[in-house]
This record gives structure tokens, sequence and C-alpha cells, in this order.
């Protein structure tokens, strides 16, 4: 008899076990896609009188399409320096400084592109607080500026956006229309205020699109 009961409780734990990893399989599989296709998490900048910097990390599309479909986003971080006065050199070599006392560090090349920047992508694991460029003859040490410090987040900005629209998106959605695409970037006209660009985008040439203040969530402009 307790041979029998004991059988009876493990075929019900066998099948309590089956039952288990199909629920968590079928939610796996039924997860809600994600239509966010750049975002970024970490933001920052310095200058001097030679070069402007950028290290901006989050994730995106690589390569990036404007199409209305998010394929996927990918993690990255991405240095980015502009020469402020003209030069004759095809790489800038370059180390991140950060850590406790500045005693973590990752080193590079920056190869030239196509609009006069230096880019590539980089990866570390601890807040940079400074950099150093070398480029011909010519030795600049940069502190970086974390620009979203005490700020919102993208996702902030997201939402702040998503209320602003949120007619645009019901009539959408009531039209039985695939959420649009969602694009996330940091922006600024004088290097010393940025605003995040929200865009939520359509087929073709059609988006919407919204700057807001990270500081307090005012929305600065829409389309």
């Amino acid at each position: 008899m307790k041979k029998k009961i004991v059988l009876s409780v493990c075929i019900i734990l066998v099948f309590a076990l089956i039952l288990v990893t199909a629920a968590a399989c079928n939610r796996q599989g039924t997860e809600e896609p994600s239509y966010i296709s750049g975002t970024v998490t970490s933001y920052y900048v310095g200058e001097d009188d030679s070069f402007a910097v950028v290290l901006e990390s989050g994730e995106r599309e690589d390569p990036f399409i404007a199409d209305g479909k998010a394929s996927g986003a990918k993690p990255f971080t991405e240095l980015s320096v502009t020469p402020l006065v003209a030069g004759e050199y095809d790489e800038i070599s370059y180390t991140v400084y950060g850590g406790e006392g500045d005693a973590e560090s990752v080193t590079g090349k920056l190869p030239a592109g196509k609009f006069g920047e230096f880019k590539a992508e980089t990866e570390f694991d601890f807040m940079p607080s400074k950099i150093s460029l070398t480029a011909g003859d010519k030795t600049s040490e940069i502190e970086l500026r974390d620009v979203l410090a005490g700020a919102l987040t993208a996702s902030d900005a997201i939402n702040v956006a998503k209320e602003l629209f949120a007619e645009r998106i019901a009539e959408e959605e009531g039209a039985g229309k695939t959420p649009r695409e969602i694009y996330v970037k940091l922006i600024t006209g004088d290097r010393e205020t940025y605003y995040f660009y929200v865009s939520f985008i359509g087929e073709g040439t059609d988006y919407w699109a919204a700057l807001i203040d990270p500081s307090d969530g005012r929305v600065v402009s829409e389309r």
C-alpha cells in the first residue's frame, strides 16, 4: 500500500513539474516583443580647446534602419571624438580612466570617419571619469561629465512621449496597426544642454517625435 502511495505521489510530482515547465515555456514564447530599436543608458561628455568627446552606452539595432520595425537591439558602448581644430592625422589613441581613484582604464584607437569624427565601439565595466587623447604630437586629458546624473532615464522619456501621443497610439491600436518602432537618443545644439529625442517611427517618412528635457520631463517640442 505504501509503495502505491509513494508511486502515486511521484507521478503527481512529475506531472506537476511538466506543467510548470510547459507554463514557463509558454510565457517565454508569448513574451511581448520589444518595439524599441534604440535607447541610451549612459552618456558622458567632455571637451577642451582641441576635442569634443562623447562616451555613450545603450542598446540599438545594428545597422539601424528607420523602417517602423524593431529587429532586436543589442548592447553597445561607443566612443566618439570630434576635433575642434584642423589636424592631419588618421587615428586617435585614447585611454579612458575611472573606478576608485581612477585606478581602472581601457585603451584603444579611433579611426577617422567619413564626417570628420573619430569613432569606435569600446568596452569597460567601471564608471568613467576622464579620457586621455593622443593625435599626432598632440595630447589632451579631458574630464568627463555624466549628462544623465540625477536625470530621467530613457524609459522615463518614452513614457512621457507615450502620454503625449496617447490619442494617436490609441487610434492606431483601434485600427489594428502594429505598434511603432521607438528610437531614443540624446541630442544637443551647443554641447551644454541635452535633450532626449524620442521618435515613434512608422512606414516610409511617417513618424512622430518629441524633444524632452531629461532634468524634469518637460516636452520642449513635438512633431
